[in-house]
């Protein structure tokens, strides 16, 4: 490494402590000789990484750099020292993550992930080990030794970096080209699959089933797709509970004092809105449209699956919008982005204030989950079919937008 590259790590930080050294490097705790602020200084024999891109942007997930250098033969990075604990620590003293633990961590990583992604840095080394969870819940990504960026017609790695047992296939050079985006995905469902335990059999099994699929393209494509998925699952899950919670109260209801079911429970206020056909809708879409007018929208569905435990049901999946339709028509329609709206303008990132001034106190809440709190707001159309419009709100911040009919 150059002369001037040396003296200016003597002259700004005081090295306090060696972390690790072995043939590949080596890494310190040290000390900003100005502010006194702790970092790590690391030592690595190689080259190529994607330092200066993470030193360019702000992410989310990884350490802040302060200074990298880079020869022929070496690489030197200094960045930000991350209080915590490592996941393998937990791991190691036998604590599993809970499923609103890993549901978190999960989420929080396809965020940070997304960013990475979107400048082509791909980890290649997601592992407990290179997570470190924070006193705050913030989980951060550590260690880009075997990071690289993807590029675009490059059939396959040059080197193979890998840490068994968390490693895809491709990654051992099986035939599936360059490792890519779905990489970090399979290494991410299998170290969050080692966290929950071999007895877990929650709703993120299947999901983190498909994170390791063998073949890549049987997996979630980018980190996005995954993020939606557990969104999906996770509130619409809940939607069924309270669905057929809100179905058994009717019957009994509708048992007790022989009113028809089409009828509101008792406490329940209904819209000003009610008695009018539904102006319920996303993106233009609305309940009860036909599978055509959907398609007339939208285009083509990006991905249609049957819902499994819903007869004569299936999920249409477009970019921003997840539909679920029963014989041909529209029975809810759901999004976790920002870039739809529904008929009253509130979108995902709008405050819990927005929504109950434009339509009012009178929602109701139902239940809270992981920290959301879901206010739902009850509409009935002149043949007196129910629908629903929940907000799942966190942090006084919209983070779901969902319509579904009641009957």
């Amino acid at each position: 490494m150059e002369k001037a590259v040396e003296e200016r790590l003597k002259r700004d930080y005081q090295k306090l402590r060696q972390l690790k050294i072995s043939d590949k490097g080596e890494v310190w705790v040290a000390m900003m000789r100005q502010g006194g602020d702790l970092v790590i200084i690391k030592r690595v024999k190689l080259t190529g990484l994607p330092y200066a891109e993470l030193k360019k942007f702000p992410f989310k997930l990884t350490a802040k750099i302060y200074f990298f250098a880079e020869d022929e033969t070496e690489t030197v990075i200094v960045e930000e020292f991350i209080e915590g604990e490592t996941l393998l620590e937990g791991l190691q003293n036998n604590f599993l993550l809970t499923e609103s633990e890993a549901e978190k961590i999960l989420l929080q990583l396809c965020e940070g992930l997304k960013e990475l992604h979107a400048q082509k840095i791909i980890h290649r080394d997601i592992k407990p080990s290179n997570l470190i969870l924070q006193v705050d819940g913030r989980i951060r990504l550590i260690d880009f030794d075997a990071a690289r960026t993807f590029k675009s017609g490059k059939e396959e790695d040059t080197k193979i970096f890998l840490t068994r047992g968390y490693a895809p296939p491709e990654q051992y050079g099986v035939g599936y080209g360059q490792t890519d985006q779905r990489s970090d995905i399979y290494s991410l469902g299998v170290t969050i699959k080692s966290l929950l335990g071999e007895n877990y059999n929650g709703y993120l099994k299947k999901i983190l089933d498909k994170c390791t699929e063998f073949d890549p393209a049987r997996r979630f494509q980018s980190v996005e797709k995954l993020r939606r998925k557990i969104l999906f699952d996770k509130y619409f899950g809940a939607a069924k509970k309270f669905t057929a919670l809100v179905v058994a109260c009717l019957g009994i209801y509708f048992f007790a004092t022989n009113l028809p079911v089409a009828e509101a429970p008792i406490d329940i206020k209904i819209s000003d809105l009610t008695r009018e056909e539904f102006p319920l809708s996303l993106g233009g879409l609305k309940l009860g449209d036909s599978v055509d007018t959907m398609q007339k929208i939208f285009g083509t569905e990006k991905e249609t699956r049957v819902a499994q435990d819903l007869p004569d049901t299936f999920y249409h999946e477009y970019k921003d919008l997840v539909v679920t339709v029963r014989n041909n028509f529209v029975i809810g329609i759901a999004t976790y982005t920002n870039a739809v709206a529904d008929v009253k303008g509130i979108r995902q990132g709008d405050s819990l204030d927005k929504v109950l001034a434009n339509y009012g106190a009178e929602g109701w809440t139902v239940e809270e989950l992981d920290g959301a709190t879901f206010y739902e707001y009850l509409f009935e159309s002149r043949h007196g079919t129910l629908a629903v419009e929940r907000f799942a709100i966190k942090n006084n911040v919209v983070e779901y937008i969902g319509l579904r009919l009641e009957k």
